[in-house]
């Protein structure tokens, strides 16, 4: 499958023969999957050498590996003219993420959410900050940049000050380091390659830009957190998949927008109605956190 999406990838051959893009789907899905399954046990072992709980292993190794689709879409199409990144695009796959996350955690996290309540917040503001500014620019100045990156820095000291340490996460089955790099590398190449076939998609079908950037590319954009929270549920790792969907939702919201911005292809068109969803979402985070203690 890795080698299907390397070849799929660097020859655009979705881009060639759209007939494919349906088996590159299905193909990237289960590379993402695969590597997912692995990362998570590498980053398991990462979080036993520096005596890290489940909770920070969710949060400082999975969640920015969750994200790591959204960074190499935004240099990748800065790279290759693509044109600019909607806002939209990345709010929806938080979207897409919190409400799968919602609709779980009556069932599977009634207890615990309370000591997220610092990310729910986090959310919350950076939310609020970027719905006001959207209402001044369209194209994102790379100044602004510096703002959500601050809102980073200070997310990333309050957490660390908490503590980062407790229960260390336990390990079962331990693959060698590099296999961490290889999965890394293999959601990447496999979420671009959905990316891509998902604006295929929406060109031959004549989908809208709003319901292909929030919907269609937010719902590719969310499937390394989906399916890396299911992996950790699976293996009975509560801690660790609170913590990749609340921290990558965070990370998402300021370091990969810093990191846009800076490039200077990130825009606000077509992001008003996801950034109320996104203020209206971390609001019921919020309630979440102070109803299942």
């Amino acid at each position: 499958m890795f080698f299907l999406d390397i070849l799929i990838g660097v020859y655009h051959i979705t881009s060639k023969y759209n007939i494919i893009v349906l088996p590159d789907v299905i193909i990237s899905i289960a590379s993402i999957y695969t590597a997912g399954d692995i990362f998570l046990d590498v980053s398991y072992n990462i979080g036993k050498s520096f005596s890290l709980s489940e909770k920070y292993v969710g949060l400082f190794i999975v969640g920015f590996a969750a994200i790591i689709d959204e960074i190499a879409m935004s240099v990748m199409a800065a790279v290759e003219n693509l044109g600019s990144i909607s806002l939209g695009t990345i709010q929806g796959s938080n979207v897409i993420t919190l409400l799968a996350f919602f609709i779980l955690i009556p069932l599977y996290y009634r207890t615990g959410i309370s000591r997220y309540s610092i990310d729910s917040y986090v959310i919350l503001a950076t939310s609020i900050i970027l719905l006001v500014l959207s209402f001044y620019f369209v194209k994102v100045p790379f100044y602004l940049g510096f703002i959500t990156f601050f809102i980073f820095l200070f997310y990333i000291a309050k957490k660390t000050k908490s503590g980062v340490y407790g229960d260390v996460v336990q390990v079962e089955e331990v693959y060698p380091a590099y296999y961490g790099l290889l999965a890394l590398i293999s959601i990447a190449l496999a979420s671009y390659n959905m990316i891509n076939s998902a604006l295929i998609i929406s060109y031959v079908t004549g989908i809208n830009t709003f319901i292909s950037s929030f919907f269609l590319l937010g719902f590719f954009g969310s499937l390394p957190e989906i399916m890396m929270m299911s992996i950790a549920m699976r293996d009975k790792r509560k801690d660790v998949s609170i913590g990749l969907i609340t921290g990558s939702t965070v990370y998402k919201e300021t370091i990969l927008l810093s990191i846009i911005a800076f490039i200077g292809t990130l825009t606000f068109y077509n992001s008003i109605f996801s950034l109320i969803i996104m203020v209206i979402f971390s609001g019921v985070l919020i309630v979440y956190t102070q109803i299942f203690r």
